[in-house]
């Protein structure tokens, strides 16, 4: 039901309301259609009377507004009056003509006040709609200040710790992870990024990082399928990206102006796969079990377990971590 809703209100959006004269060009061509058939059937469409003037009403109003379609159902009362039933030329009706003209003026009246109150209730359901979109982005806005209304108060507190300190590495780290969750919030919830193809929006998340970072020059490269993905699914996907690309941004280009990274999203036998990748000197095993990469490993693989994927890391020229999802 709720489909069906959405779908008539979809459709209903889409047509061009409210132009009297398109509302004029589809009421009169069936006008004339309904004419040419009366006169074609002669004897034979008595049976019918006026009733072939009903799809001209409805169009006439449903593209023209309840005032053409009241001004061609007028129009077609007069007409189907006087043509359609013998004497011709007449006002004459006997009894049966008469019922069959009150059931064809009922059945217009009728169309053109279902057409009149779906108008109204399709307006209804967009404007409230809209509210809720308003509040929506409003409560997601707030929620992004919230994180980095925190992500500052750490800073403030990390101020206080001595350099190098542990407490401050802590507060470095939880401090840097709240800013990108800000970041991904803001973007997911931007409906101008949301509708972007996937690659689009993670080239704009991305770049932000670079450039907020101590290495602006690195270069960003991403090559993406025409995928999509749910909200939930984009979410953990761009936390995923951004915890990666910030790790290359920090341990790759140590020391160095430059570098290059390079993210590819694909959909391969029903799994999606993401790859990040840099041209520093690499990662080993022991980089990936070292204390200091717990904490973001447990992000990241707690992440990738809300997709029921996984996460794998390579080294050669570069660090190489892959993340492999279902459809």
């Amino acid at each position: 039901m709720q489909m069906s809703v959405a779908g008539l209100e979809s459709w209903f959006r889409k047509l061009p309301r409210d132009r009297p004269l398109l509302g004029l060009i589809a009421g009169g061509a069936f006008f004339v259609l309904a004419s040419f058939l009366r006169w074609i059937l002669g004897g034979i469409s008595e049976g019918f009377g006026p009733m072939t003037f009903l799809p001209a009403i409805l169009l006439a109003g449903l593209f023209g507004g309840i005032r053409i379609g009241l001004a061609v159902a007028a129009l077609c009362t007069m007409v189907a009056w006087v043509m359609f039933f013998p004497p011709y030329g007449t006002f004459t009706l006997d009894h049966a003509q008469r019922i069959t003209m009150v059931i064809f003026v009922f059945t217009a009246a009728l169309e053109l006040y279902v057409i009149r109150t779906l108008n109204l209730a399709i307006q209804a359901l967009s404007e409230s709609r809209e509210r809720s979109n308003i509040l929506f982005r409003e409560l997601q806005h707030r929620v992004a200040n919230n994180l980095q209304f925190v992500a500052s108060f750490l800073w403030l507190r990390r101020k206080s710790l001595p350099a190098g300190s542990a407490g401050a590495d802590a507060l470095d780290a939880a401090r840097a992870r709240l800013d990108t969750m800000s970041r991904v919030h803001r973007r997911l919830h931007d409906p101008s990024s949301v509708d972007q193809p996937i690659g689009d929006y993670l080239r704009a998340l991305c770049m932000d990082l670079i450039q907020t970072s101590d290495t602006p020059g690195v270069r960003l490269v991403v090559r993406a399928d025409p995928v999509t993905l749910n909200l939930e699914a984009l979410m953990s996907v761009s936390l995923i990206v951004a915890e990666l690309v910030t790790n290359s941004l920090k341990h790759a280009f140590r020391g160095q102006e430059d570098g290059e990274i390079r993210i590819n999203v694909s959909l391969d036998k029903g799994h999606y796969s993401v790859t990040v990748a840099d041209d520093g000197p690499g990662i080993s095993l022991k980089d990936v079990a070292a204390k200091s990469a717990q904490l973001g490993r447990s992000i990241l693989d707690s992440l990738a377990r809300q997709l029921r994927g996984q996460i794998s890391y390579e080294s050669g020229r570069g660090a190489v971590v892959k993340l492999l999802f279902p459809a």
